[in-house]
């Protein structure tokens, strides 16, 4: 197997699993994951909000080799979180599409926008990550009851 980047989904259970919270991942050649971006709402001390409501939009980038569960979360490693390859290819090729999503990511960061559960959040944020590298988002991981959000594009200002 060779390395990959992957569109994860994440069935909310707080909304009976119809309603879903987008990532995406990398994954080296025996399917561990390396790095995940996910989008959400920050709290006041810049960690990850998960039960988020209101606050600013943000993109947080984990690192599986520096796990910080407050901080950076993991999604691709819940039992219910489902997955779809976008790419494959050797390390450097998607190192170099992982550098583009991680510079989306931070312009996110930095956008100003605030969060919202139906128009710009953690979907909106993979669609824009999936965008970023060159490919769409896969249909079955998108819609506006399955993934609020993920037909949003993110007004980002681009250097």
């Amino acid at each position: 197997m060779r390395h990959r980047i992957l569109f994860g989904s994440y069935p909310i259970p707080r909304f009976a699993g119809i309603a879903s919270h987008n990532f995406v991942v990398w994954t080296d050649e025996k399917g561990r994951p390396l790095y995940e971006i996910n989008g959400g709402a920050a709290n006041a001390d810049g960690s990850f909000n998960y039960c988020a409501i209101l606050g600013p939009l943000t993109a947080v980038v984990t690192d599986y080799a520096d796990r910080d569960l407050i901080y950076r979360p993991e999604f691709y490693t819940r039992p219910t979180s489902r997955t779809t390859l976008l790419l494959e290819g050797n390390y450097a090729s998607i190192a170099d599409r992982w550098r583009a999503a991680v510079d989306v990511a931070e312009q996110i960061r930095h956008s100003g926008l605030r969060y919202s559960f139906l128009v710009q959040n953690s979907n909106s944020v993979a669609t824009a990550i999936a965008n970023s590298i060159g490919v769409a988002p896969p249909r079955t991981a998108i819609g506006r009851v399955r993934a609020p959000g993920s037909y949003r594009r993110l007004a980002l200002d681009r250097p």
